[in-house]
């Protein structure tokens, strides 16, 4: 479907709220983001061993590039830059480490599904008294990832 935006035809496009009529792509959302100066961040996670957190991310569904340095990888899901992994020294105590983000997605239930049916660690998926639906998914780092989105009220 063509956007009204910049006249791609990039496959996915959201109507408009108050204008159902027009009809705009991700790459014009993300440039209107950028334009009216919302603040966009990407978590960057501390790792021990680069190949061991690559391979752990791609069997949960993402998409990783290693930096050329090899220290460093940028986790993308569906084109969209999701975290940074670093690795870190002297070495990262797995037991302590309290690094964590919260990815907010459409469809929390099918990120549950997917990334349990494919035996990696997650918490139950709950609905919490802050208004959310979620659940945890823990890397071989001890780094958290909440995954969830916001309850119907």
């Amino acid at each position: 479907m063509e956007c009204s935006c910049c006249g791609e035809d990039r496959g996915v496009v959201v109507p408009l709220r108050c204008h159902g009529e027009v009809k705009v792509c991700r790459a014009c959302i993300g440039w209107l983001r950028g334009r009216a100066g919302i603040v966009d961040s990407t978590p960057i996670l501390p790792v021990l061993d680069m190949g061991a957190s690559i391979a752990f991310y791609e069997s949960a569904g993402f998409e990783v590039h290693r930096y050329e340095g090899g220290g460093y990888a940028f986790v993308q899901f569906d084109d969209e830059s999701v975290l940074d992994l670093d690795v870190v020294e002297p070495a990262l105590d797995r037991a302590a480490n309290q690094a964590a983000c919260y990815l907010i997605v459409p469809d929390v239930r099918e990120w549950y599904a997917r990334l349990s049916s494919a035996g990696l660690p997650v918490t139950s998926l709950d609905d919490r008294p802050w208004g959310m639906r979620e659940f945890t998914l823990t890397d071989p780092d001890g780094n958290e990832l909440r995954i969830g989105h916001a309850l119907d009220p």
